[in-house]
């Protein structure tokens, strides 16, 4: 029981706190602004001193100017738009034997057609024998980072089989993932060969996806990186430093995010240059090519709101002749359509969730199958009890 009574000075405390922080970010907002035009003004010898320092910290990699806008362009009247989202029922420590469930959706719609769009959701149980037989080593419990990299790699197969499924000779098409096409969650997993392993499966669905000459992309709603804000700290000398204050009326680029400068930058509709991510993932373990490029997009969200999202792509997507102009058009589209968010997505993601029913049922389903082929289910006290409260 919340007894919301008690927190009020705390409320107090958190509200005073952020009125502070809102006036502190409108001066970094100013400070951001200069930095940016500056290091436009002469882009390319910024970028030989990025390439020379190396630093630490992920800073973007600028292949143009990093001030420049796009104005939207017309969307292809025909279009293929293809998506995946996946949702799981993660294992249960306190259940045995150990098992997961990871349920992808399916999306395909042909616009500027009559065409019924493809709708379905992909259901694929995975126990240590599966794992087994993937990896030559697995980690003795699965963890949430391990089943949520697996469903990520299930989520690109799908998508790239309804890219092939749904693909018309002649139109353009545009594969859309959710989140980042960077596999940041893998790295840490304590186990070297299963993140090489996790990886290199990742990254050969990547491969796929060039063979076929498939435009990829990935949505980031919200993002919260400071990729190209790290690169006016680095011009402003900042980078490394943990200041909060340059002078007592001057603040630092700490903290501030790549989504905020740029909703200052651009307009509803435009997209921001291409950057490159300098990742060092990408660097140590992606293919020549695979490299994740990336531009931010200002979408509107209602008729006086708008959001910055960041939209991920492998690099040779840049080559494909209107990719990103198809792209950037055909997101914008699409999230006028789904009410600030890609209609695609939001379908996918519908048809993969597993709701508190669907859960219950697939628990009972198990306990049942097992039971009939005599063998034991265990759930500890703990879980139990969760499930049989008293009170």
């Amino acid at each position: 029981m919340l007894d919301l009574s008690r927190l009020r000075s705390q409320i107090d405390a958190f509200e005073s706190y952020q009125v502070a922080s809102e006036d502190r970010r409108k001066l970094q907002r100013r400070r951001a602004g200069r930095a940016l035009q500056a290091v436009a003004d002469d882009w390319q010898a910024v970028r030989g001193r990025v390439e020379e320092a190396e630093p630490r910290e992920l800073v973007a990699r600028m292949r143009e100017d990093p001030a420049r806008t796009s104005a939207a362009p017309e969307r292809p009247t025909l279009v293929t738009v293809v998506a995946t989202d996946g949702s799981q029922i993660y294992p249960d420590r306190h259940v045995e034997p150990t098992y997961f469930l990871l349920n992808v959706g399916r999306v395909a719609f042909q616009y500027g057609t009559t065409a019924a769009p493809a709708l379905d959701a992909v259901p694929d149980l995975r126990f240590r024998e599966d794992l087994d037989r993937h990896f030559d080593a697995v980690l003795a419990s699965m963890t949430t980072e391990v089943v949520s990299a697996l469903r990520d790699e299930m989520e690109l197969e799908h998508l790239l089989d309804a890219a092939r499924e749904n693909a018309v000779g002649g139109r353009a098409l545009v594969a859309l993932a959710d989140g980042t096409l960077i596999r940041w969650m893998i790295r840490g997993m304590r186990n070297q060969p299963l993140e090489e392993a996790l990886i290199r499966r990742y990254t050969g669905y990547l491969q796929d996806f060039r063979a076929e000459q498939f435009p990829l992309a990935s949505y980031v709603s919200m993002p919260g990186t400071t990729d190209v804000v790290n690169l006016l700290r680095f011009h402003l000398g900042e980078l490394g430093d943990d200041g909060e204050w340059v002078d007592d009326e001057t603040p630092t680029l700490r903290g501030f995010l790549d989504r905020t400068l740029f909703d200052d930058v651009l307009a509803v509709g435009e997209r921001s240059a291409v950057f490159g991510s300098a990742s060092h993932i990408i660097r140590e373990s992606y293919p020549e090519g695979q490299a994740i490029c990336y531009f931010y997009l200002k979408i509107p969200t209602g008729p006086q709101t708008s959001e910055i999202t960041r939209v991920e792509m492998p690099e040779w997507v840049l080559d494909i002749p209107d990719a990103v102009d198809h792209l950037h058009a055909t997101l914008l589209d699409e999230c006028r359509k789904g009410s600030g968010y890609p209609v695609s997505l939001s379908e996918a993601h519908e048809h993969a969730v597993i709701r508190a029913d669907e859960r219950d049922a697939f628990f009972r389903l198990i306990e049942r199958r097992l039971r009939r082929a005599g063998l034991p289910t265990t759930g500890s006290r703990k879980r139990l009890s969760k499930q049989r409260p008293r009170v």
